[in-house]
């Protein structure tokens, strides 16, 4: 499987991070520390995402002050993200099927620009330094990513780490992709909203217990195929549902993570900015030597 290492970088710099969502369009500057600083949002259009995510990223540029212009750029969103080309074909996200976004970001911000999904991106921001994650991200889509010893696995085609299409109950419903059962039904926001009509931090609580008993499946099927002990997940789903969610997951994993090699198993629970996550795999290009950041510009 293809890796990518990142190393620390030497210099400190601003990001612009930007994440495309079912029922979003993000954009802000994201800071060395994580801090997010200037940003905005909008509602996806029916038509044009493109031109209202460029006034959308040319509004945040021109309140950002001078002292703080970012270096690159980073863009999130659901996968698969076509790294050679530089594209997102999420079947979830409609339109921007054909958009060159890695190329035209770059010309239209003069920043060098990074794609990623939003799963692989959770996973990078939430990796210890050299260390290994399981990322799992609960957003509009069930997402995730991998990191081990300090770099990102992403599989033969970049797309490893589609965990919403985890089997976790053989008698559930049929997914869009077309197999019963999967992780995103279940732990997915727009699949819950769909099911009840309502926001997902208004859905039963019966609801919530069966999204944490099947996320708690999923973390000790991923925990025991890859040994890796440390799970991280993040995301609205994740901030929406609360507590509730995470003693549900407890519960169930104590059944589910008796074999020797769970004991030290820990999940933990984080609520982060989603442009968190695409700074950080825009940091981790720049450490890896794979883009170079824009010099910041000479004090006046």
């Amino acid at each position: 499987m293809a890796e990518s290492e990142a190393e620390p970088s030497e210099q400190p710099f601003n990001v612009l991070a930007v994440d495309l969502g079912v029922r979003h369009l993000v954009a802000g500057v994201v800071g060395p520390d994580g801090e997010v600083g200037v940003r905005d949002r909008v509602v996806p259009p029916s038509r044009q995402p493109w031109v209202a995510l460029t006034r959308l990223v040319d509004r945040v540029l021109a309140a950002t002050p001078p002292e703080a212009r970012p270096a690159v750029c980073g863009v999130t969103g659901p996968g698969p993200v076509l790294a050679d080309i530089g594209e997102f074909r999420s079947v979830a996200v409609h339109g921007w099927e054909g958009v060159p976004l890695r190329r035209l970001m770059a010309e239209a911000t003069g920043l060098p620009t990074v794609l990623s999904s939003t799963g692989h991106a959770h996973a990078i921001a939430n990796a210890p330094d050299r260390g290994s994650v399981i990322g799992v991200y609960l957003g509009d889509q069930v997402d995730g990513g991998i990191v081990r010893d300090g770099r990102l696995v992403a599989g033969a085609n970049g797309h490893l780490g589609a965990f919403g299409h985890l089997l976790v109950d053989p008698d559930g419903a049929v997914c869009p992709c077309g197999s019963p059962g999967c992780l995103d039904l279940y732990a997915g926001a727009v699949s819950l909203e769909s099911q009840f009509g309502r926001e997902v931090s208004r859905v039963p609580e019966a609801t919530i217990d069966r999204a944490g008993i099947m996320l708690a499946r999923a973390c000790a099927s991923l925990a025991a195929m890859l040994d890796i002990h440390r799970i991280v997940i993040g995301g609205p789903v994740v901030t929406a549902l609360g507590r509730r969610l995470t003693d549900a997951l407890s519960v169930e994993l104590d059944q589910r993570s008796r074999l020797v090699h769970l004991e030290e198993l820990h999940i933990r629970a984080v609520r982060q900015h989603v442009l968190v996550g695409a700074a950080s795999v825009a940091r981790h290009r720049v450490a890896s030597g794979g883009i170079d950041p824009v010099p910041a510009m000479s004090p006046s």
